[in-house]
């Protein structure tokens, strides 16, 4: 069997368990494992999964990691119930995305998927009442710039509280340069009852499963966690949901980043999402990626929160590239260029020129 490098080593005792024990025996391969688990968002997955075949010096690790992710999980599914409670009273539809709502429904126990923030999708036009109602359950507003350039830059608002909650109110669902109405999103949405005893709103299967790609692509799949929950929501689809995806597909011109996302499901997990591609072709900027170009995409956040400022920078840079890759051919990916370096020139022209005005997102947000 030829040598496996770390990131192997890892999905390795994820599809296989037993495995745990080989590699535990090796402290200093078991570290870096342990260390690309939590970049990739499998920590505790890995502890879960491997449990039985740990050795004794690695239970109180695993007890501690586990029982960590138990305690954050509840946390977050009380935090949600108290906004998705709040919303309602305000009579602003929301919709929860991805989060400890996913976790309940793709993984057992639910507590094996994290979630760091919670996001919530709301209409555009009720973007306004809800950043205030955040306010007044104690969240603070992040950033400064007014609502023109927000919206131009970005396509949530920020929030968090005293405890380090982050919430993610978004107003549009962003799809590579292209922003996605919330609007028919929120009116298909389909009610979940939670294990903590309240109800909120979902995406339906289908627009769960084309947000999922496009959020993991829009990452270029640096986050395997992501495309993972891609696979998993794809496995529960029906005949008629496929179809769906596949028409949205279509419909906004997201064949790159769907194509993109069997190739590396098939690279990272030997999988390929249950969906049927039809004529989907392999983006034409894709096709001379290799395996190594593919794993490059992936690898280069594995220093997680320890990167140099350069490295930062190549990592934001190496990121764009990815982007203008997956759109599919030279006129997208000029285009999706485009749209990022415009950003960041409106950003940084305002930054220069402006006064600061702390209140500027607030006051100028829509009624």
């Amino acid at each position: 069997m030829p040598n496996l490098n770390a990131l192997d080593q890892m999905l390795a005792v994820l599809r296989t368990p037993e495995r745990a024990a080989e590699f535990a025996s090796q402290p200093v391969v078991w570290r870096e494992i342990k260390r690309l688990a939590e970049v990739h968002r499998f920590t505790a997955q890995l502890a879960y999964s491997s449990s039985a075949w740990l050795p004794p010096s690695e239970r109180a690790w695993r007890d501690q990691t586990l029982m960590t992710h138990h305690r954050r999980h509840a946390q977050r599914l009380a935090a949600l119930r108290r906004l998705v409670e709040a919303f309602a009273e305000e009579s602003i539809e929301c919709v929860s995305l991805k989060g400890p709502l996913l976790a309940e429904r793709l993984y057992n126990p639910a507590f094996l998927r994290p979630a760091k923030d919670l996001d919530l999708l709301v209409r555009e036009n009720d973007i306004g009442r809800a950043a205030r109602l955040m306010l007044k359950l104690g969240f603070v507003l992040m950033g400064s710039d007014p609502w023109r350039i927000q919206r131009f830059a970005s396509h949530h608002l920020g929030f968090r509280d005293g405890r380090a909650l982050e919430v993610e109110v978004h107003y549009a669902i962003r799809a590579g340069r292209n922003r996605l109405d919330p609007a028919r999103y929120i009116e298909r949405s389909v009610t979940w009852r939670a294990g903590a005893g309240f109800e909120a709103r979902i995406l339906s299967p289908a627009d769960e499963a084309f947000h999922s790609c496009l959020h993991a692509a829009s990452h270029a799949f640096r986050r395997l966690r992501w495309i993972y929950d891609f696979l998993w929501i794809t496995r529960g689809l029906t005949a008629e949901e496929r179809t769906i995806v596949h028409r949205m597909v279509r419909e906004h011109g997201e064949a790159g980043p769907f194509a993109a996302a069997t190739v590396a499901l098939r690279l990272f997990f030997a999988e390929s999402p249950a969906l049927d591609w039809g004529d989907f072709a392999i983006p034409w900027l894709w096709c001379p990626l290799g395996e190594r170009h593919i794993r490059a995409m992936v690898e280069r956040v594995e220093g997680g929160g320890n990167l140099r400022m350069t490295s930062r920078l190549l990592e934001k840079f190496t990121g764009r590239l990815d982007m203008g890759r997956l759109a599919g051919n030279p006129m997208k990916a000029a285009q999706v260029a485009a749209y990022f370096i415009g950003r960041m020139l409106l950003v940084r022209a305002y930054g220069f020129q402006r006064t600061s005005k702390p209140n500027a997102l607030l006051t100028s947000l829509p009624d």
